[in-house]
């Protein structure tokens, strides 16, 4: 889920009636307008009026609220607390940062209040236009630094997409929407939830044959983000179909001598097993990757 899709907010108008409809918000948030919506909640754009008295510049944020009440749903409570934990492990310039989960009992409303991301999804920018060489390296590099804190403190996202980094305009690139995320210490959620929240576009093949999310189903996912980053387009031709991704021929983003392809050959193996690869070799690999030489092979 997005939490935020637009620049220019007024593409949505503010809802009247949005803060006296949830009055347990009203004494510290003022709710403005619907900023996404996703299977597990609706993110609204507000602002924090404690933040605001005390004459601070960063009083917007995000307050996300779950779509279903409590006594109807008691698991999406979980979710989102779960969400809020994994995220708050998780302190990283590239991450979303936190800032609270509370419940409401009297409305059987849990919430989550988060910063607030300006610009557009890597989706949304991917769609619009062609990167230069050296923002689409820069947005790589950060990515991966992105999931990686992420795997040593032991936390799968379990959602890796473009369309949850997002990309301010000075293209600093923040990794958000921990909804479906697994603490590896932890029991993961059922295989049909999974299935239903997560994107199956980038997902991991072993996801669909009832297998918990892991570190690898994590780098398969960020393999295919970074293939699609370079390349503009999805490794695989049609990843619903398994025996046309088993046998598709990846097509190299340079050649398939170049260590940043055979890295992304690895990581995108059909089994676990296979990927005999890590973030930790990518972030090497692009490390040492220049704007030039994107250029030179690739542009």
């Amino acid at each position: 889920m997005n939490i935020a899709l637009h620049n220019d907010l007024s593409l949505t108008p503010v809802s009247r009636g949005v803060s006296t409809e949830y009055p347990f918000l009203q004494m510290r948030y003022a709710l403005r307008n619907i900023a996404g919506v996703g299977g597990m909640g609706v993110v609204y754009r507000a602002n924090d009026t404690l933040l605001s008295a005390l004459g601070a510049t960063d009083d917007i944020v995000a307050v996300k609220m779950c779509s279903s009440d409590l006594v109807d749903h008691p698991q999406a409570e979980q979710r989102l607390l779960m969400e809020y934990q994994n995220a708050t492990r998780l302190k990283h310039p590239n991450i979303i940062a936190m800032r609270q989960f509370d419940v409401c009992r009297q409305q059987q409303k849990a919430f989550l209040v988060m910063e607030w991301l300006d610009g557009l999804s890597l989706e949304q920018l991917l769609y619009q236009q062609s990167l230069p060489a050296d923002v689409a390296l820069k947005l790589a590099r950060q990515l991966v630094d992105a999931v990686s804190p992420c795997h040593s403190r032991g936390v799968v996202h379990a959602d890796i997409k473009p369309a949850n980094f997002q990309i301010s305009p000075e293209n600093h690139l923040t990794l958000f929407d921990f909804g479906i995320s697994r603490w590896l210490y932890q029991p993961s959620m059922t295989f049909n939830d999974m299935i239903r929240a997560c994107s199956c576009r980038y997902a991991a093949p072993e996801l669909f044959n009832e297998q918990p999310p892991t570190i690898s189903s994590d780098l398969f996912s960020v393999c295919c983000v970074l293939y699609r980053l370079f390349r503009g387009e999805h490794p695989f031709k049609d990843t619903t179909d398994e025996a046309a991704a088993r046998n598709d021929e990846i097509a190299p983003i340079f050649g398939r001598r170049y260590p940043l392809d055979k890295i992304l050959l690895q990581g995108l193996k059909w089994l676990p097993r296979e990927r005999s690869t890590s973030l930790a070799a990518l972030q090497q690999v692009l490390s040492q990757l220049s704007a030039a030489d994107l250029s030179r092979y690739w542009f």
